[in-house]
C-alpha cells in the first residue's frame, strides 16, 4: 500500500497542518473491541496539531489481519467443526442457517476448507452455543461467554455471581 497515497491533506481537526504518513511498529489499537497489535500501522499525523487519522484502506488491512490471527490461534471453528456441529444435530445446511439466522450461503462459506473468511465472531459463539447446548443439554450462557472472552485476552467481572 502506497502511504503518500493515504495522506497528505490538510487537517480537517486544525486546518493548518498536513496530514502525513508515519509508520508506527507494533502500534496497539482495537478491532471491534478487542486489543490488537498491528506489526506496522500507518497513521495519518498533523503536522502542526498531531491529530491522528486512519485511512479506511489501512484500517481494513488491520481487520484482516486480526482475523487472520484469531484463526491461526484456532478462536473460530474450522469449517469441518461446522460441518460436524449440523451433522450432529440432522440439520441441512438450511435449516442449520435458519436455525442459528443467518443465510445457507453464508453456512456453505464457513464450511468451505479453503474460506476466505471464518464466521462473525457472533455468529461463531452462536454456533459453539448450540454445539455445547446439543453435547450437554444444558448450557450456563454467561459463564461460556465469559470463558470465550477470556481467550481473547480480555477479562470482564460481572457484577453479581453467577451463583447467587
Amino acid at each position: 500500500m502506497n502511504a503518500k497515497n493515504l495522506f497528505g491533506y490538510t487537517c480537517p481537526e486544525c486546518g493548518k497542518g498536513l496530514v502525513e504518513a508515519t509508520k508506527f511498529q507494533n502500534y496497539k489499537t482495537k478491532i471491534k473491541g478487542y486489543p490488537f497489535i498491528v506489526p506496522e500501522a500507518i497513521i495519518g499525523i498533523c503536522n502542526h496539531c498531531n491529530a491522528r487519522h486512519f485511512s479506511a484502506k489501512e484500517t481494513k488491512q488491520w481487520e484482516i489481519l486480526y482475523t487472520r490471527s484469531l484463526e491461526e490461534q484456532e478462536v473460530f471453528l474450522s469449517a469441518e467443526e461446522i460441518t460436524d456441529i449440523r451433522n450432529q444435530i440432522g440439520l441441512s445446511m438450511e435449516d442449520f442457517a435458519r436455525l442459528i439466522g443467518c443465510t445457507r450461503q453464508s453456512i456453505y462459506n464457513w464450511e468451505k476448507k479453503n474460506r476466505n473468511t471464518p464466521p462473525s465472531r457472533m455468529a461463531d459463539l452462536l454456533m459453539k452455543l448450540v454445539r455445547q447446548s446439543y453435547t450437554t443439554n444444558q448450557v450456563d450462557v454467561i459463564s461460556f461467554l465469559l470463558n470465550e472472552t477470556n481467550r481473547l485476552g480480555l477479562s470482564i467481572e460481572l457484577k453479581r455471581s453467577l451463583t447467587t
